[in-house]
């Protein structure tokens, strides 16, 4: 069991990205959640997962599926006094 069980599509904002990544030939994109829900609002991410797949030509490999965060991140910039 991982995080991916535990969240359905209901659960996410319908403007959050989801990045897909192909395991096999490594092509990576961005959907957001309300493209998704033609999959079923009541999905799992583990499930939606298991259906995607890459939208290569000729590759339609499975993919791994990662939440995305809008958050802005800084790295260190000040130091010790």
């Amino acid at each position: 069991m991982t995080w991916k069980h535990d969240i359905q599509l209901r659960d996410l904002d319908d403007d959050l990205s989801i990045e897909i990544a192909c395991r096999r030939c490594g092509q990576t994109y961005y959907k957001q959640v309300f493209n998704l829900h033609g999959l079923g609002k009541m999905s799992y991410l583990d499930e939606v997962e298991k259906r995607l797949t890459c939208k290569r030509r000729d590759c339609h490999g499975l993919v791994r599926i990662a939440l995305m965060d809008s958050a802005e991140t800084d790295g260190f910039v000040g130091g010790l006094p």
